[in-house]
């Protein structure tokens, strides 16, 4: 029997910010990464790791049209599920959010289990906890909302037609590249220290902040350990408030015109309501003055600035 890491492991959003550091992951175990992208740009994968876009199949296509994903998950044996919209663009077109972030994550779910695909992990998001404790969700978002909706399709998937999952709950990613929305200013704001410009982080207070090499690890992590049920894991990452990472971004780059200027997230201080097995917490976890400054590193080295994913 052929095993699922002999086929290629579909990546949707593959060539936006998270997807490029997972097919990077993909193609350091020795799988197969296939990219679906709205416009694909092999750029953000080089910029990601030199050569990287040829280690990768590319393709076009939308995860709200079948006839974009019956091809792409062809003879697939896994999937990570990245495409959405974010908080701003939820707010801004909350029927399109609906239709990407619902209807988009339920036709991928249920094409990869008709395409007989062995495993799934995808990316939630810390924002399904809403204010509170951390502990039970009670999103205050639309994105969260949503978020939380994709858990439950999974969920269902599991039940109905055995496909099993992992799915990932990050709160604040940041890394070299730029995400959208207002959890991208952290690393909009290390670009800018690195360019001698000025930039601003439009909110503040505690959060957790996670490299996003830690929740490229964590989903793949998550297809080899994805052997039944639909679980759900918090990438909390370090606890931090966002005053303390500009300041620990000053330091490493004396000078850096960063403010903050924002109200709090809607969002949890701690994330705790994820599960934790032995596998999970022994995922390394980024340092946030090592982050930082292996960012920093990683933009001082780049030929040029990065193409918008």
């Amino acid at each position: 029997m052929t095993r699922w890491q002999d086929r290629p492991v579909l990546v949707t959003g593959g060539t936006g910010f998270l997807g490029a550091f997972v097919a990077r992951n993909l193609a350091a175990r020795g799988l197969h990464p296939r990219l679906l992208d709205r416009s694909p740009d092999a750029a953000v994968l080089d910029f990601v790791a030199p050569g990287l876009s040829r280690a990768v199949t590319l393709w076009a296509g939308d995860v709200t049209r079948e006839a974009d994903l019956a091809p792409a998950l062809a003879g697939c044996g896994a999937v990570v599920h990245l495409a959405g919209v974010m908080t701003v663009e939820c707010q801004a077109d909350p029927v399109r959010a609906a239709m990407v972030n619902l209807v988009g994550s339920q036709r991928v779910i249920n094409m990869a289990c008709a395409a007989g695909v062995a495993r799934l992990a995808y990316a939630s998001s810390a924002a399904v906890y809403g204010s509170g404790a951390g502990l039970l969700p009670q999103p205050e978002t639309l994105y969260g909302v949503h978020k939380l909706a994709v858990e439950g399709m999974a969920r269902c998937a599991w039940q109905e037609h055995g496909l099993p999952s992992a799915g990932f709950r990050p709160y604040i990613v940041y890394g070299p590249g730029e995400s959208r929305g207002i959890a991208a200013g952290p690393s909009i704001a290390l670009r800018a220290a690195v360019l001698g410009q000025s930039a601003r982080i439009h909110f503040s207070g505690p959060v957790g902040f996670v490299h996003v090499s830690d929740v490229a690890r964590a989903l793949v992590a998550g297809l080899f350990h994805a052997d039944e049920g639909a679980r759900i894991y918090d990438l909390h990452g370090v606890s931090a408030t966002v005053e303390g990472f500009v300041a620990t971004l000053k330091r490493a780059v004396p000078g850096a015109e960063i403010t903050v200027d924002g109200p709090r997230l809607k969002t949890p201080v701690l994330l705790q309501g994820g599960d934790r097995p032995d596998w999970f917490d022994a995922l390394p976890v980024t340092a946030l003055e090592a982050g930082i400054s292996q960012t920093l590193a990683h933009w001082a080295g780049a030929a040029g600035p990065l193409p918008q994913a």
